[in-house]
């Protein structure tokens, strides 16, 4: 399966290989994660780019896309590692361009290029035409070739660069440079220090308090027993009158490297890290599901009294904390989860799994170790301190990060259990721990097929000269939509081995859709459908389902992980056939429900699927008191609700668990009701070109701004009719937009475009 180890919290690649995190910024109101990325290629092989991630809260995270890729001569070779500066109105970005001459090189001395890029954005998001800035010839005699990862920041109108870099006789160094602007940048000095590695990457300068802080990633040292103990490192000085002391490690586990700093709008100065390092000696089990490694979580740096920097987990971590519950010795507890550990005798152990967290106080030792295969490799990692008071674990699916004396040293690694419930024991220590429940996820469950779109509209099927194939399906759909708006959505259905699940995994995937959880058999075909279109672009749908794929995903397949996270689920009754999917939705909607997650439903009737429409009518009614919120169409509630009255209708369709119903009434907008009343809301006139996809771009964009509005499943009931309306008025002006191009995936704008 695809989606095991898949973290929860974690920034992770959609697929390939991610390493080092570039460009980090807070500009136009949103965060932004660029990251080094050789997407197709778990083993890191492809050329890197950088791909995208951007929240709203540092906890939500949605990928974005490739926005670099090697496009110009000077970085032919790939778009290595570098930075951002954020300005009122735009960002300008400055990487390292890759070349690698042909011939016989040593590629140290001679043979490579290192030059720095620099482009400009307005949204974050598209770049403009790359500029060359500098190349090897500006950089000083004594460098090698390799000098890369710029950082660069923006100070009383001087831009102020740092680069990595090794010299001619192995010696690693960084280098500074200046200018008013970012064509006239001038070498201003360099510094290093003794028996610290050949060479430096991803440097780093920035100031907390009145200290100033240089951080490097030697590569060279010879490593030890209880420093320097990965194969390349990872630290900072600090910088005292342009001279380098006192080099301490950000990290002493296993999984650390590359981390970059950015300030957040409030001011605090904030890390992230690769959780990886390129170590062969130790593996990733993710790597036949086609994908690596992940991000730490940012992490807030502050200076201690000494000068040294303590680091502590993000504190918006505390928004998502359940109760915190005593670890009476030992535990079972769900991934992901915080712990907190209070040392309370001359030796301890905490357990997490297979990940063991051993404190001899006699030698003043702490070692991470594994006690069986979790590990894939990885043995142990120790730190010498004086006393050990406490332990902060935040362990995701797939990582543990371990904090030791609130922050004065920490321990990353990547840990693979077999169970997302894993025993956590403690001896000689008083522990609590509760869940970290982001729930940020929208999870939509059913059909996901290849609609055929006629190349006129107004005409019978057999008028039609040409069909085209898109993806459709309205779980599908909807699950596109609330990821184009920056949500986190999953989809749980099964495709055929055939080119047309292709195509659906592969739209679904460039969504921003997490496609880990779908299935795929050679026993049924992709379901297909054939759309004619009226003149103003409304749909009827010939479908071939006999049976398909989606029909056969049975009860059994559906796992707990599936739903972690899950915000609300979603699903329609199209599925809802007498075939195993049936009972699927079933599961996933008790599980759904255990979990605190709205249920939603949209029945979105399609009658040629059922020979005995009392049948529908028994199944709909079987399913609806299940669900929270009922999306109905007006051309829908006479079948259903046995009345056209809205009035009347809700009181009927006001059952079981639901809690809200939303009429939606195509041209004259839509209406919502709970227990506060009736709202209703205008849809924005425009001319509509094709109006497939429709109902689940407003279900999509209506479930993404009542989450953005942090509305729960219990609040449901006594939403207010001012946050009601705000959401309805949100999906309609999104659904405005959408029936203004053709196609239903292809047709749904982002949040930038609302």
């Amino acid at each position: 399966m695809k989606g095991r180890w898949r973290q929860n919290l974690h920034i992770e690649p959609p697929e390939g290989w991610m390493n080092d995190p570039n460009g980090l910024c807070f500009f136009d109101g949103l965060y932004h994660v660029y990251f080094q990325y050789s997407p197709g290629t778990p083993d890191g092989s492809s050329t890197r780019c950088w791909g995208h991630y951007i929240s709203s809260d540092l906890l939500s995270w949605k990928y974005d896309g490739i926005v670099f890729s090697a496009g110009i001569p000077e970085d032919r070779d790939g778009v290595f590692s570098g930075s951002a500066v954020a300005f009122a109105d735009h960002a300008e970005y400055f990487y390292t361009g890759n070349v690698m001459e042909e011939g016989g090189y040593d590629y140290v001395l001679e043979g490579r290029g290192a030059n720095v890029i620099f482009a400009v954005s307005e949204d974050g998001s598209k770049m403009s035409s790359k500029k060359v800035i500098l190349t090897n010839s500006d950089y000083p005699s004594f460098c090698s070739c390799h000098v890369r990862d710029p950082k660069v920041t923006f100070e009383n109108g001087v831009y102020k660069m740092v680069l990595g870099a090794r010299t001619t006789d192995d010696k690693g160094c960084v280098l500074f440079y200046e200018g008013t602007d970012v064509y006239s940048l001038e070498y201003k000095g360099c510094l290093t220090a003794p028996g610290m590695g050949y060479m430096w990457e991803c440097p780093d300068v920035f100031e907390i308090g009145e200290k100033k802080y240089l951080a490097v990633c030697p590569q060279g040292i010879e490593q030890g027993e209880y420093r320097f103990q990965n194969i390349f490192q990872s630290g900072y000085f600090i910088v005292d009158e342009n001279e380098l002391r006192d080099f301490e490690e950000f990290d002493y586990g296993f999984d650390f490297y590359a981390p970059q700093t950015f300030t957040a709008p409030d001011g605090r100065r904030l890390l992230i890290g690769w959780m990886g390092i390129g170590d062969d000696s130790y593996a990733n089990p993710t790597v036949p599901y086609g994908w690596q490694h992940c991000l730490t979580l940012p992490r807030e740096i502050s200076a201690g009294p000494d000068g040294r920097l303590i680091q502590r987990p993000l504190r918006e971590l505390e928004r998502i904390k359940g109760k915190a519950k005593a670890v009476e010795g030992e535990a079972w507890t769900g991934l992901p989860f915080e712990a907190d550990v209070d040392v309370c005798s001359s030796d301890m152990c905490v357990s997490v799994s297979g990940a063991e967290i051993r404190w001899n106080k006699e030698q003043g030792v702490l070692t991470l170790s594994f006690s069986n295969g979790e590990g894939y490799g990885r043995t142990w990692r120790r730190i010498k301190i004086s006393d050990l008071e406490t332990l902060k674990i935040i362990a995701d699916v797939s990582s543990l990060e371990i904090y030791i004396n609130d922050g004065q040293y920490v321990m990353s690694t990547r840990f693979y259990p077999e169970y997302r419930q894993v025993r956590i024991a403690v001896v000689g220590a008083s522990a609590s721990v509760c869940a970290l429940r982001l729930n940020d996820t929208l999870v939509a469950i059913g059909e996901a097929l290849i609609d055929f779109i006629p190349d006129r509209k107004g005409c019978e099927f057999h008028e039609v000269g040409a069909f085209s194939p898109a993806v459709g399906g309205a779980p599908a759909n909807v699950s596109a939509a609330y990821s184009k708006l920056g949500g986190k959505s999953r989809m749980i259905t099964k495709l055929g081995n055939d080119p047309f699940g292709d195509l659906i995994t592969r739209t679904l995937n460039e969504a921003g859709v997490d496609t880990s959880y779908i299935s795929y058999t050679s026993e049924a075909n992709t379901a297909l459908a054939f759309v004619s279109q009226t003149a103003d672009g409304k749909s009827t749908y010939s479908f071939y389902r006999n049976p398909s794929a989606d029909m056969l995903f049975a009860p059994s397949e559906v796992t707990g992980e599936m739903l972690d996270g899950c915000y609300a689920l979603h699903f329609c009754s199209v599925s809802l056939g007498d075939f195993p999917m049936r009972d699927a939705h079933k599961t996933a909607i008790t599980i759904a429900r255990r979990n605190g997650a709205i249920v939603s439903f949209d029945p979105n009737l399609r009658f040629m699927l059922w020979e005995d429409k009392d049948e529908l009518k028994k199944v709909i009614w079987e399913f609806l008191p299940e669900c929270d919120i009922l999306k109905i169409s007006d051309e829908e509630l006479e079948f259903i609700a046995g009345t056209s009255d809205p009035d009347e209708a809700f009181s009927v369709l006001g059952c079981g668990n639901v809690k809200l119903i939303i009429l939606t009434k195509g041209k004259d907008g839509a209406c919502a009701v709970n227990m506060c009343g009736t709202v209703d809301s205008a849809v924005p006139a425009v001319k509509a070109v094709d109006t497939t996809g429709a109902g689940d771009a407003f279900i999509g964009s209506f479930l993404w701004s009542l989450r953005a509005h942090g509305i729960e499943r219990d609040g449901l009931g006594s939403c207010s009719p001012d946050v009601i309306k705000d959401c309805l008025d949100f999906a309609n002006r999104y659904c405005s937009v959408s029936v203004q191009k053709h196609g239903a995936i292809p047709s749904y704008p982002d949040f930038r475009e609302i």
